[in-house]
């Protein structure tokens, strides 16, 4: 089924990437990743950036497939489709801006890929929506809400809004880290859950024949 082939290609871009950050420090002699940038290991001169770069837009590819295929699996469990889309053009946005940043690596302006990272802020939010009150994907669910709440709390921090002061130079990669997980975990439990739902429907519909 193609809905589930592009969802556990989906639910590779989260491990891809922590992956490339994980090797990508090893690579590096003296990176720090309590206080350095993740975007750091590509750098040009950096010596994982080649690895770094390649993984991060591989990550970001999968997740652009995984938000297809969650669209195309929330229409097969009768998700609608006004929030099944939505959230899958959330993910494609938030996918593509990690190939975008592997594409241009830092210190050029287009690594921020026109900001379209805030994406995956809101593709929790309508992954939420868009599987309603389907006990099949409680859990998954869920995971939605954890993701979507801390994304906006680390966001804030990291951006300093209301002048908290938290987020310090010697723990700034940490914080990074911690947003990027935020952002990306419920993806990898999400891409899992739909399509074990539809081969749980899938065997339903052919015992009742």
């Amino acid at each position: 089924m193609l809905a589930s082939l592009l969802l556990r290609l989906g639910a590779l871009g989260p491990l891809i990437l922590y992956g490339v950050i994980v090797a990508g420090g090893l690579m590096s002699p003296g990176y720090n990743h309590m206080t350095q940038q993740v975007s750091e290991l590509g750098q040009a001169g950096a010596p994982s950036a080649t690895v770094f770069n390649y993984g991060v837009m591989a990550a970001g590819g999968a997740m652009i497939l995984g938000g297809l295929g969650f669209f195309l699996g929330m229409r097969k469990l009768g998700g609608g489709v006004v929030m099944p889309l939505l959230a899958a053009i959330a993910i494609g946005l938030f996918g593509a801006s990690w190939v975008l940043g592997g594409l241009h690596p830092t210190p050029d302006p287009m690594h921020q890929a026109y900001n379209l990272g805030y994406a995956g802020l809101a593709a929790p939010l309508f992954a939420f929506l868009a599987m309603g009150d389907r006990d099949e994907v409680s859990g998954a669910k869920m995971l939605t809400v954890v993701s979507f709440l801390a994304s906006a709390v680390l966001l804030a921090l990291t951006m300093n809004l209301g002048g908290l002061n938290l987020v310090k130079e010697a723990d700034v990669g940490l914080w990074q880290r911690g947003l990027i997980v935020a952002t990306t975990l419920w993806m990898l439990s999400a891409f899992l859950a739909v399509p074990r739902a539809l081969a749980a429907k899938a065997r339903k519909r052919s015992s009742a024949y």
